[in-house]
């Protein structure tokens, strides 16, 4: 939570909770420890915190050392960390130097055990020392929502297309597009804005060029604390749509110049994704006309690698033997540099068959893939995810293609080694109709799946349910993520629009929008490694009085969470976050 990270970073000394004396009484040849922070088995600590001991005389700097004064973690590991004299410029002057403080390197571990440790090496500047080690316990809190916030300033413009991503570094970046319905009606632009563990959100800014009407925002971030954004803008001359990106230099701390993307003829594009790999290259795809108006479009691809910038754009499908125009791409990246690129045709336009193509180092892009064949059934509302090691799953909603009984089904099929697996339904209800899947991949290769799901005739809202994948033994059962519309956590009304994430670890985030008070909000669910969903764990994780949609999430390798939304302030829709921390 904000004020909890606050206190840490604007910690200038710190507070005893209680008196813990040594068994010496006065005008003992030892030296004693009297107070500490935190408290002996206190269970509620910060996982960003200080420790400090004070002692009954004054401490001899040069004794006070990693080795006199440290923290073990349940393993008996040393977490690293720093000692100092703590600085206290109010203190009685009888407690000046009496007080040591311990910052880790980094955040503790939630709801674990750690152990302070202060050894007989550490002596007053008279040569006392403890007359034996003294160790005290306490226990870390597990980590909650905090308030929800605005990320951008409330006024007359209005907002949509947010989207977020985090580093490995612990920051997230968000962006979104702005309409300045006021002060120029015909410009739209995109704006980001960026999270650190100092310095919390900052202020929003502009990123595109300011020319023109920009659309479709999509970022991605590498391990190092660079991001990638590109987006889709409409020329206001030609009409034509053109493809731009920025990248934010963690080196140089600011965005850069945004550039246009595309190269040779520029002919209208669409639809751009991005994907970032942890070394900081980087891969966008979009759709992109032919010059022969009667050809298909094409399915465009450029790559950027540090030190040399972005390449030259070149064609990936579709294949050549389909005349059928591309709606929507989605790209992802593995930890080696490799790359997928999955689209379909757009609703209307053949939307039943799903492309792929792969990137390899060294190879380039390959040929075109089939992911989903029958064109007898759609394929609509696609998500991609590819894992570490180069897995990947393609999750959508597909219809039965039923003439007397339609219903639309959740479907999924996973690449892995070189080929895709056939497609496979993965969802086991017959009676409502699924949509807005979507899907996840921790470090382990297993997989998380979610989805809106409308019940039977006696539950006509829809509810959000989840099916895991394991690698050995494939997709498990679907279970309810949230409570039932009987249940009275809910308000009679739909659960929609979910989304999903995991890092490494599997620690799974689950957000959507559901019906609370007459208006929407959003709620939140999740799962620790090894944990089953309790629907009863739902919570709403914010406050504010007015409708919301539209909810992402993005997790960090800290396990904490980012999730934005669209939030109605007024007439307008503006951008509000909570985190997990």
């Amino acid at each position: 939570m904000k004020s909890r990270w606050l206190a840490y970073v604007l910690l200038g000394s710190v507070s005893f909770g209680f008196a813990c004396k040594s068994d010496g009484g006065g005008g003992s040849s030892f030296l004693e420890v009297v107070d500490t922070a935190p408290e002996k088995g206190q269970e509620d600590v910060n996982v960003e915190t200080s420790i400090a001991v004070r002692v009954s005389e004054a401490i001899k700097i040069a004794t006070l050392t990693n080795a006199t004064f440290f923290l073990t973690d349940e393993d008996d590991a040393v977490v690293p960390s720093t000692v100092n004299i703590l600085d206290e410029p109010n203190a009685e002057p009888s407690n000046i130097g009496t007080a040591a403080e311990l910052t880790p390197d980094g955040p503790l571990d939630v709801l674990t055990n750690y152990t302070v440790t202060v050894t007989v090496g550490l002596q007053s500047t008279a040569g006392m020392s403890l007359e034996e080690n003294f160790q005290w316990t306490f226990t870390t809190l597990d980590a909650a929502w905090g308030e929800a916030e605005w990320i951008e300033p409330l006024g007359t413009w209005s907002s949509s297309g947010q989207e977020i991503a985090v580093d490995g570094q612990l920051n997230a970046f968000a962006v979104w597009e702005l309409d300045d319905r006021a002060g120029n009606p015909s410009n739209t632009f995109i704006y980001a804005n960026r999270y650190t563990r100092a310095g919390l959100w900052g202020e929003p800014e502009p990123i595109d060029d300011g020319n023109g009407r920009a659309a479709s925002p999509m970022v991605a971030a590498d391990g190092v604390g660079n991001a990638f954004a590109v987006w889709e803008r409409r020329d206001l001359v030609s009409s034509v749509r053109e493809i731009w990106a920025n990248r934010y230099d963690v080196m140089e701390g600011s965005w850069g110049t945004a550039a246009l993307l595309q190269n040779g003829a520029v002919t209208s594009a669409k639809a751009p994704s991005v994907a970032a790999d942890p070394s900081g290259n980087a891969t966008a795809v979009w759709v992109q006309d032919d010059l022969d108006p009667l050809d298909p479009q094409l399915i465009r691809a450029i790559r950027y690698e540090p030190g040399v910038g972005w390449g030259n754009a070149e064609t990936i499908g579709p294949p050549g033997d389909t005349l059928s125009a591309a709606g929507k791409t989605a790209v992802g990246m593995d930890d080696e540099g490799g790359a997928i690129a999955v689209w379909n045709p757009p609703a209307g336009q053949g939307g039943a068959v799903l492309w792929a193509n792969r990137y390899t180092p060294g190879l380039g892009w390959g040929e075109v893939e089939v992911v989903k064949s029958d064109e007898n059934t759609t394929a609509g509302g696609f998500r991609l995810d590819v894992g570490a090691n180069g897995d990947a799953f393609v999750i959508w909603v597909q219809d039965n293609g039923s003439d007397t009984a339609l219903r639309y089904d959740i479907w999924a099929a996973r690449f892995s080694g070189d080929a895709w697996s056939e497609p496979q339904r993965i969802d086991n209800h017959d009676d409502g109709d699924k949509n807005a899947p979507d899907i996840a991949i921790d470090g382990a290769g297993m997989a998380y799946a979610v989805w809106s799901q409308v019940g039977d005739a006696d539950d006509v809202f829809e509810n959000i349910w989840s099916a895991r994948y394991t690698p050995g033994s494939g997709w498990g059962a679907p279970v309810l993520i949230e409570p039932p519309v009987d249940d009275p956590l809910e308000d009679d009304g739909p659960a929609t629009t979910p989304r999903i994430d995991v890092n490494r670890a599997g620690n799974v985030f689950a957000v959507w929008r559901q019906n609370w008070g007459g208006w929407g909000s959003i709620w939140s669910n999740r799962i620790d490694p090894g944990e089953t969903w309790i629907p009863d764990n739902a919570e709403r994780i914010e406050e504010f009085p007015a409708p919301a949609s539209l909810p992402k999430i993005a997790v960090d390798e800290a396990r904490h969470a980012h999730s934005i939304w669209l939030h109605q302030d007024s007439s307008l829709q503006k951008v509000r976050t909570n985190r997990f921390e």
